[in-house]
């Protein structure tokens, strides 16, 4: 078997709806895909897709995407604004800066800026 790459990074939610609006209205992702009676949704995170899944049991956080963003800083102080929880305030390293925030069934939502500009 041969990896390629990932295709997508999967979260379960208990409200898609509500996880919807999070990360299409709060976080500004394109909805790609929503699929009410699969219960599913995606969204167009370049190179992969972020989807949103509901289970028929209570959903298990865990897992992480990183959201590749040209202002670390920025985003998070807007993020606050948003009332949106931020679990790791911004961190410098040498090549890169990163902070995390939460979804509203505690997913972590990373934010990453490469010094270099690249991403993916």
């Amino acid at each position: 078997m041969k990896v390629r790459g990932a295709d997508f990074v999967l979260y379960e939610v208990a409200d898609l709806d509500r996880s919807i609006e999070f990360y299409r209205d709060v976080l500004e992702l394109e909805l790609e895909m929503h699929v009410p009676d699969f219960k599913w949704a995606e969204f167009d995170v370049k190179p992969i897709a972020l989807a949103l899944f509901v289970p028929d049991r209570p959903p298990k956080a865990g897992g992480s995407i990183w959201l590749a963003v040209d202002d670390v800083v920025q985003a998070v102080e807007e993020l606050k604004g948003k009332g949106v929880p931020v679990v790791m305030e911004t961190l410098e390293y040498p090549h890169c800066w990163h902070a995390a925030v939460t979804d509203p069934d505690s997913n972590v939502v990373g934010l990453h800026q490469r010094k270099d500009g690249s991403f993916g």
